[in-house]
């Protein structure tokens, strides 16, 4: 069954209203007609399994069969603050995190970042925006995660710092402390982890110690160097995995 996140305001039980680019793909991409049944998502946490009452033009109505809580979220918010990429990769990380069910997703400008500026990136934001809402509805997600401004490394740190739970850098360096060791020292399952990742090349030595100072823990991912737009999908699974998120 098809998902379609919408505005909550479309929303008027025992009615649903459904207009722009999601009523031309209801009526013109997926050519459905009155009788089919979708489901849509609020971004609050409820779905709604509606029939289609009325297939128009520039509107499609449907009346509300059912209502539940969505399935799709996970407990622990894994916010992926993640080093900035070439586009085609960085769009890879928002489709693949939203499916696996990170949070949050904060571009971070490093010392060896690909894009070095900020407006450069936020030209870039309705784009992944849109990637992101298309790798929710496919992968059953209740809330749509959050793309966040991109910021400055020190500017990423503390506003890490300034959240509850725990602070992950992945950095290739750090050998003294494995993410397994990390996750295993957290003595309760937490309710939000912030996780650093590098852009290409990683982080320097001054990053890992400004992070570390901000009591961000840098963590060993391993004897195999992954990409950078692979790492943070393997260090996001583990976590979930830990933590009871992958049953």
């Amino acid at each position: 069954m098809h998902r379609f996140f919408i505005p909550a305001e479309w929303i008027e039980k025992p009615k649903v209203s459904i207009l722009g680019n999601t009523a031309h793909q209801i009526k013109n991409v997926l050519r459905m007609k009155s009788g089919r049944k979708i489901i849509v998502l609020d971004n609050f946490g409820q779905e709604y399994c509606v029939t289609l009452t009325r297939v128009a033009k520039s509107v499609v109505v449907g009346e509300i069969i059912e209502t539940r809580v969505a399935q799709g979220e996970p407990e622990l918010k894994i916010s992926l603050y993640q080093g900035t990429l070439k586009a085609q990769k960085f769009e890879w990380v928002l489709q693949k995190g939203t499916e696996l069910g990170v949070t949050e997703f904060i571009p971070v400008i490093s010392e060896r970042s690909v894009l070095g500026d900020v407006e450069s990136i936020d030209r870039k934001m309705l784009r992944w925006e849109r990637i992101i809402q298309e790798a929710a509805e496919q992968s059953k997600r209740g809330m749509l995660p959050e793309l966040r401004p991109a910021m400055m490394f020190g500017q990423a740190c503390q506003r890490a710092s300034s959240m509850e739970g725990v602070g992950l850098l992945a950095w290739e360096d750090a050998e003294a402390t494995s993410l397994r060791s990390a996750l295993e020292a957290v003595a309760k399952k937490p309710s939000r982890l912030s996780l650093f990742i590098g852009s290409e090349g990683g982080f320097t030595l001054d990053e890992a110690r400004l992070a570390h100072g901000y009591t961000i823990q840098p963590v060993w991912l391993g004897k195999r160097i992954l990409r950078a737009e692979t790492a943070g999908l393997v260090a996001a699974s583990a976590i979930f995995y830990h933590f009871g998120e992958m049953e």
